[in-house]
This record gives C-alpha cells, structure tokens and sequence, in this order.
C-alpha cells in the first residue's frame, strides 16, 4: 500500500492516479483519512511509492505541491 500525505489538492493527485496503469503500476484509490491517501498497488510498494512521486512531480501541478510519499 502506498500512503501520499498533501494538505492541498487531493483529488487532483486521486484523478491523476486513481485506476491508472503507469510505468507496469496500477494505483486503486482506497480512501482517504485527512491528510492522507491511501493506494492499493499491484507490484512491491517501494517501486510504486517511487513511481507515484514521479507522476506527482511531473504532472502540471508538481512544482507547486506539498506531499509525502510513504509505504505501509
């Protein structure tokens, strides 16, 4: 499970990610608790906690956001 913590702009990042297959990952939004998101993925986590952080980062918004990316 890959955990993405933002204060701003979470359904963007659910909408970005959400049943999207990148880079052989697909991210399944689970729910959301506060500040944080949480994803089901298909490969090991910390691959897609990398892919994940490279999506946000390069998605049109990625310079402006505030986020952490972890895993459980």
């Amino acid at each position: 499970m890959v955990i993405i913590q933002m204060p701003l702009k979470r359904e963007y990042v659910i909408e970005l990610l959400n049943n999207k297959t990148i880079e052989d990952c697909t991210f399944h939004f689970i729910k959301k608790e506060r500040m944080k998101l949480y994803f089901e993925v298909d490969i090991d986590n910390q691959t897609a906690a990398e892919i994940a952080k490279k999506t946000i980062q390069n998605s049109p918004l990625g310079n402006a956001l505030f986020y952490n990316v972890t895993i459980q």
